[in-house]
């Protein structure tokens, strides 16, 4: 056992050393908006292309990514100018396939560039993206959604999948297709699959499994949310609800060797103001979890007129 715990406090070190010596890391953000960026696999296809090919051009690495239907998470890696060369070219792209698609013109769309300081708040921001589409929509798990990386890291059969054509021996009208553009000069290791280029071919995975201290400490991350996630939501100006199931747990963690029907009055009307502020928990939730009449947390927080 003792052996155990000495090979992961070394394995800690060593995570720590290469996130030191490998850096600067970003965390690139874009605007929740009120109309949808993707409404078909083939419109998604485009903006994974999209991503990869802004990696490419700009040379900022992607280590981690996801396409939700009105948004994007990126992590990425390089210096700042080629940060910001890679949302230049992200942002053009994208008005200009809103705009080929029909849709309104996309004049300001707000692009968020964040440092990522430490390990800690890489690996938060790396489960928070993979987590993004399960937090949104529950008809997929984080490594089954299609636009997103979760399926790469840890994955062992990831060999069985790894599918499509060198990008060198893709047709020229084909690359004109997927870059949009008659400049087709892309990485010769892209792969391609039906016109997508495969994430598997151009997002760093690897440099972003060495970064979680082994398979077991990602998945737990994966799959646990918490005020954590409520954080990075608020900077991002995104509103998420944290599960009931997760709620209890959360809740019953603030008072601990005591249960929810043992905590007095008192402190269920404190656990409330800390289920509103923490974890943006609706009224019914926290009338449902603390056992609260509903008209007594609809006086605590009163819907906004």
């Amino acid at each position: 056992m003792d052996v155990d715990k000495n090979n992961y406090w070394n394995r800690e070190k060593e995570c720590e050393q290469l996130f030191l010596d490998n850096g600067p890391y970003y965390y690139i953000t874009t605007e929740n908006l009120d109309r949808a960026l993707y409404k078909s696999r083939e419109e998604f296809m485009m903006g994974t292309n999209m991503v990869a090919i802004a990696s490419a051009r700009s040379g900022m690495d992607v280590l981690d990514d996801v396409e939700m239907t009105n948004h994007h998470h990126i992590m990425g890696r390089g210096d700042i100018s080629r940060v910001q060369g890679f949302v230049d070219f992200l942002r053009d792209s994208q008005r200009k396939l809103q705009r080929s698609l029909g849709n309104p013109p996309l004049k300001d769309w707000n692009i968020q560039i964040e440092e990522t300081v430490d390990l800690k708040q890489f690996r938060n921001r790396i489960c928070y993206t993979d987590r993004n589409a399960y937090v949104a929509r529950f008809d997929a798990m984080p490594t089954g959604y299609p636009w997103g990386s979760a399926n790469l890291f840890f994955n062992g059969n990831l060999w069985l999948f790894d599918k499509g054509i060198e990008y060198p021996k893709v047709g020229g009208r084909e690359k004109r297709i997927i870059c949009r553009s008659h400049n087709v000069d892309l990485p010769e290791h892209y792969r391609v699959l039906d016109g997508m280029i495969l994430r598997s071919s151009f997002v760093k995975y690897r440099i972003t499994e060495s970064l979680f201290n082994n398979a077991n400490q990602y998945f737990s991350l994966l799959t646990r949310r918490g005020e954590a996630d409520i954080e990075i939501a608020r900077i991002l100006g995104e509103n998420i609800q944290i599960p009931i199931e997760e709620t209890f747990q959360i809740v019953a963690s603030w008072f601990p060797g005591k249960g929810i029907r043992q905590m007095t009055q008192y402190e269920r009307l404190e656990a409330a103001k800390m289920m509103k502020t923490r974890l943006n928990s609706s009224n019914r939730i926290i009338s449902i979890v603390l056992q609260l009449p509903a008209s007594t947390v609809n006086s605590m927080f009163p819907a906004p007129k």
